[in-house]
């Protein structure tokens, strides 16, 4: 079975990955942060060295010039002994301001004025280079002093408030940064926490509970990356060994195979979206595959006892492969033609997961449901897991049914030996018996209390309504002439033998936790009771008889009056209905013999396939 693909963006994969690319952002923002300030810093180190080289330069041309201004030269020897020293010291001076002031690019108004003085300067040095004018120059460093002296101010205030702004702004930057650090950092643990701590917590903590046997957990992990896949898989495998074990257990409580229908039906409702589960076996003839039985709680026009042709069927192939068979597309049903195929989707199923049994009795379970692909791999899977308990608990039940109900049948069977005059009446009345009940469950006051099952019971335990004649003397049971007072009223326990016997078989397997023989028991005590309350043994009136044997007293008559005896020729069909008619209401059930009408297409087929005239 394959696992689901998770999503790249829902992978633990992915989601790490932007988690630690998330922190390496961080980290580079940090890094190149630090870097920023590294080179700020070393540029605050420069302004600042140059707003005070600038002082210094201006405090020096400002003291020079007044010097010179004092000393001037009134001859030539002198002006060119102050060439050499006031003139290349002023030079130098404004070179170097020139080269201070031009490292204070956030002081661009600065620049701009000391460009223009520079000018003005090189203006009144005059024109020739050789002979520059040096006392002007001084009287105009003297004149313009003040503005000078503010000029370097100026710079001196603007570059300190610069630094002071840039630190300020790099200490909002840090501080920003340190809480999107503590941000990210909690985030990630957040993250990790919910994305790997706790989910991987979850799943060692599920799979201690599952090594000590819990297997069911109202904890879930809805993590969508792989830890949740993990979990889940986990969760199915404590699902699918906590549905072993009920079914495991259940195949101890089952004692039929409706039980054990049931407890399938009721413990995989849970696990698979089914709306019914049906038994498919081979008929006895080995030609046709039979609906034995079927368990549901939705409205389905599914029948039991249905037969199908085996030949030409989809399903015999598991005959030879027993594999599970998947239908619930609609290519499945459109490209397959058999009478079951048909039945099947007209019914309403749309999806039909067949599960062969891997023995000798060709039985097969159908998980049914009306969703069209209702069923997936992990369904598959599961039933597959779990086939060995499902075949035992049928084959268990299976044998456990059929051994009983063959014994109890042999008594049947012993009973009619006794009696020669019988012929094929358990056959008929059976019959009789289970399409008057079926009847009686379409419309009819009684539909409520009629089931397959009930169905069912009536045709299995209807032959055992004289199995009381094994207690009855051969001198009375075989004599041939009209019994006297004393026979016909020991001949009237029968019932009460009958039921008697029943009783004590119901009780043995009550012993051992089954329970089978209550409608053969009320069979066997209440078919010839009388409406009226005139019958026998219990003189029940009305609905004090229990419906089963008022069915089987409508059948068990009819039979005895349509067919020959020793000692009377058969009735004709219509001979009987007339006498029903008459003793609707005092010795029959009226709803039941006016079912019995309605029937009558039915109980004929049967009456003409086996009538003994």
């Amino acid at each position: 079975m394959k696992t689901a693909q998770v999503p790249i963006y829902h992978s633990l994969r992915f989601q790490i990955t932007v988690v630690i690319t998330v922190l390496l952002s961080v980290l580079a923002i940090n890094t190149v942060f630090s870097f920023y300030s590294e080179n700020q810093r070393r540029d605050d180190y420069i302004a600042l060295q140059s707003s005070g080289t600038t002082q210094q330069l201006f405090h020096s041309l400002i003291n020079r010039s007044k010097q010179y201004a004092e000393a001037a030269p009134r001859d030539w020897e002198t002006y060119f002994r102050d060439l050499g020293m006031y003139g290349q010291g002023l030079n130098d001076t404004i070179f170097k301001l020139d080269e201070a002031i031009s490292t204070l690019t956030s002081l661009p108004q600065v620049q701009k004025q000391w460009q223009a003085y520079a000018l003005e300067i090189n203006r009144t040095k005059g024109d020739d280079p050789a002979q520059p004018k040096l006392e002007a120059v001084a009287r105009w460093v003297i004149a313009n002093e003040t503005a000078l002296n503010d000029m370097s101010v100026r710079i001196s205030n603007k570059t300190q408030a610069i630094l002071d702004q840039q630190l300020k702004q790099q200490r909002q930057i840090n501080i920003v940064l340190l809480f999107l650090s503590l941000f990210v950092g909690l985030a990630t643990l957040i993250a990790l926490n919910k994305l790997f701590s706790r989910p991987l917590k979850n799943i060692i903590t599920r799979l201690q509970n599952l090594a000590q046997g819990e297997t069911r957990s109202e904890e879930q992990v809805n993590s969508r990356n792989e830890m949740g896949t993990i979990y889940s898989a986990i969760d199915d495998l404590a699902l699918n060994l906590n549905t072993t074990f009920n079914l495991t257990r259940s195949v101890n409580q089952a004692t039929s195979i409706d039980n054990a229908l049931c407890f399938v039906y009721e413990e995989y409702k849970q696990r698979l979206p089914i709306d019914a589960l049906c038994l498919i076996r081979d008929s006895n003839d080995s030609q046709s595959l039979l609906l034995d039985r079927i368990h549901t709680d939705t409205k389905l026009s599914l029948q039991e006892n249905s037969s199908f042709n085996k030949h030409n069927c989809e399903l015999g192939v598991m005959a030879e492969k027993p594999e599970p068979i998947l239908w619930q597309d609609s290519s499945d049903w459109d490209d397959k033609h058999s009478a079951l195929v048909q039945y099947l989707h007209n019914a309403g199923i749309n999806s039909a997961l067949f599960f062969p049994f891997n023995n000798q009795s060709g039985s097969i379970l159908l998980f049914a449901s009306c969703q069209p692909s209702a069923f997936n791999d992990k369904h598959l899977q599961l039933l597959k897991n779990a086939g060995g308990q499902l075949q035992h608990a049928f084959e268990k039940t299976e044998l456990v049914e059929s051994l009983v109900i063959s014994a109890v049948s042999g008594l049947s069977k012993l009973a009619e030996s006794r009696d020669p005059e019988t012929g094929d009446h358990l056959d008929r009345m059976s019959q009789y018996s289970m399409i008057l009940a079926e009847e009686l469950s379409y419309n009819s006051p009684y539909q409520n209390q009629i089931d397959s099952r009930y169905i069912r019971d009536i045709l299995r335990f209807s032959p055992m309504h004289d199995i009381g004649k094994v207690g009855i003397a051969d001198s009375i049971l075989l004599k041939p002439g009209r019994l006297t007072p004393e026979e016909r009223h020991e001949m009237e326990f029968h019932p009460a033998i009958g039921g008697e016997v029943l009783k004590r078989c119901e009780e043995q397997l009550n012993a051992s936790g089954h329970s089978m023989f209550s409608t053969g028991i009320e069979i066997a005590e209440g078919h010839h009771e009388k409406w009226d309350g005139s019958g026998y043994p219990h003189g029940w009136k009305g609905e004090e008889i229990p419906l089963s044997a008022r069915i089987v007293a409508v059948a068990d008559v009819f039979d005895a009056l349509t067919s020959k005896r020793p000692y009377k020729e058969a009735w004709s069909v219509d001979k009987a209905l007339t006498l029903f008619n008459e003793e609707s209401g005092k010795h029959f059930d009226p709803e039941v013999v006016s079912a019995f009408h309605r029937a009558m297409p039915k109980i004929m087929q049967v009456y003409e396939r086996l009538k003994h005239v």
